[in-house]
Parts: structure tokens; C-alpha cells; sequence
């Protein structure tokens, strides 16, 4: 219990913008209990996500448009723009069209290039468009797709973290893959999948089961393109990997109604 309680505490630091000023051990118990923590992070930010709907469907009536840009201003800034950064820098190294060396020393770089810029925009014009088209088509499920989305994309991240190697010897993503239970990771990606399918089976029928499925073959073609272009996984391919799983799942999500 003082592990799981240290894990999400070490997540909030290290996955969003909430503020956790203290010293906590990083040790493979901790850093193996902040990743198996990372799901129920992306629960309690999707249901921050509803009950900013719900405060707009009682008080204030924005449009639906200005609703769902609110969103995805809130998904920001709940992770203080970590994983926005990843998308980035992915963008830049990949559109650079060099090689797997040069394509990792522009993921360090911390400059912003044109094909970094282009990728944001897209980015965010997708996850705009899909969360106003299902704000649209089905407000009555919206509490159920704000806690699925991220929690689905931050589960992606145990997968994709725990079989793929990483790229550096040196690094933060370095340094958490060589501290982590493997084996206390399965278990985690098993229990919360079994959860969740039953959980969404009995609200929404097979849904569920497809997103996950879904979420699955998307970490697959990711981790299979990264390990080409990149040779492995490093910490801004972690994150460009949350953003491109929930913009993925949104619109798989529209495909359903």
C-alpha cells in the first residue's frame, strides 16, 4: 500500500503538472508502482475532463466547439504539455528525413522546427475535431469516453514501455526501465484490462473490448516504426506515443456511432 501511494505520487510528479514538492525514493519498488500507476492517473485526469462538462451543462452553455477546444486546453495543461513536447520532437526528428543518429540527436534538441510546429497543429486540430463530433453525436456517453481515453493511452505506455528497449544507455527512460518489475507490469496490463472489458461490456457492450484491441494493434505499428526509424524507445517516443493513442482512439470512437 506505501508503494502503490509513493507510485502515484512519483507519477504525478514525473507524468503531469500537479505540483508533488518532495523527496520521494526512487527505488524498484516505487518506480515499478509509478508505472503501474500511470492507468489510474489517466482515470482520475479523464474525470477532472467530466466534471469540467458537467460545470459547462449546468452554468455556463458554451458551444460545443469552444467546449471541446476547453478540453484539450485541459488536457495540457493537466500534463503540463510533457506529452505535447514528445509529439514534437518526434515530428522534427522523423520529418527530417536523416538518419537513425541524426534523427536522435534532433529528439534532444530542444528547439521547435517547422515539421515539430506542423505536427502540433495537426495534432490538436484532430483532438478537436474528434471530441467536438462525439459532443455532438453522444453526450450521453461522454463520462465513459473521457475516463476511457485516458486511461487507454497511458495504458499503451506500459505495453509499448515494457517491450521495448531503449535507445540510450544514459536517461531518464534509461534509468526507469532498468529500475522496473517486469513481471509486477504484466500483471498490472492484465488486471486493468480485465477490468475494463468487463466494466465497459456490461455499459457499452463489445466497445470496450474493440478500443482495446485497437489501442493494442496502434502500440504495436508505433513500437514496430519507432524501433525502425529510431532503433528503440526513448523518453520523447514515450510520450509522443500517449498523444498519438488518444487522438487515435477518438476517432475510432466516432467510428462506433
Amino acid at each position: 500500500m506505501k508503494n502503490s501511494m509513493i507510485g502515484l505520487l512519483l507519477s504525478f510528479q514525473f507524468f503531469s503538472s500537479l505540483p508533488i514538492r518532495k523527496q520521494l525514493p526512487m527505488n524498484q519498488q516505487s518506480v515499478t508502482a509509478m508505472y503501474t500507476m500511470l492507468p489510474f492517473l489517466g482515470i482520475l485526469m479523464g474525470c477532472s475532463l467530466y466534471i469540467l462538462y458537467m460545470i459547462n451543462e449546468q452554468y455556463f452553455h458554451v458551444s460545443t466547439l469552444l467546449f471541446a477546444i476547453l478540453v484539450v486546453v485541459a488536457g495540457i495543461v493537466m500534463t503540463g504539455g510533457l506529452h505535447l513536447d514528445g509529439w514534437i520532437d518526434m515530428g522534427d526528428a522523423y520529418f527530417s528525413y536523416q538518419d537513425q543518429a541524426k534523427r536522435l540527436a534532433i529528439l534532444e534538441d530542444s528547439r521547435v522546427g517547422a515539421f515539430g510546429a506542423i505536427s502540433l497543429v495537426v495534432m490538436l486540430l484532430l483532438k478537436i475535431g474528434f471530441t467536438y463530433e462525439l459532443l455532438q453525436k453522444e453526450p450521453q456517453n461522454m463520462f465513459l469516453y473521457f475516463l476511457a481515453i485516458p486511461f487507454l493511452s497511458r495504458l499503451a505506455l506500459l505495453v509499448y514501455f515494457v517491450t521495448t528497449h531503449t535507445v540510450k544507455e544514459k536517461g531518464l527512460a534509461s534509468y526507469f526501465k532498468s529500475q522496473v518489475n517486469p513481471a509486477r507490469l504484466w500483471t498490472a496490463l492484465i488486471l486493468y484490462t480485465l477490468v475494463f472489458n468487463s466494466y465497459t461490456y456490461y455499459v457499452m457492450g463489445f466497445k470496450g473490448m474493440i478500443l482495446v484491441g485497437c489501442m493494442l494493434l496502434f502500440v504495436l505499428l508505433y513500437r514496430k516504426w519507432t524501433i525502425k526509424n529510431f532503433g528503440g524507445m526513448t523518453g520523447d517516443l514515450l510520450g509522443a506515443l500517449n498523444e498519438g493513442t488518444e487522438v487515435f482512439l477518438w476517432g475510432i470512437l466516432l467510428l462506433f456511432i
